[in-house]
């Protein structure tokens, strides 16, 4: 009985490693996608701020403030 359970143990021996490594890779890519999230969620956070509504007032929608000289370049 000894002898069985130290050859079960040395056979999946192998196949633990492969599962630690691929425990290992998993909690890697699931640190890396807290980070994003984490990024996602600060960035949703500042889109409510009126600096952001005005950065992309002025970024994607060509907008001035009052009192802002536009300048035009006409060679292009």
């Amino acid at each position: 009985m000894m002898i069985f359970a130290i050859v079960t143990i040395v056979a999946m021996h192998p196949k633990m490693e492969k599962l630690e490594a691929e425990k290992a890779a998993l909690q890697k890519e699931v640190n890396e996608m807290q980070q994003d999230n984490l990024a996602l969620a600060d960035r949703i956070d500042a889109l409510g701020t009126d600096d952001s509504t005005r950065q992309i007032a002025r970024e994607q929608l060509n907008m001035v403030e009052d009192g802002q000289i536009v300048y035009v370049d006409t060679s292009k």
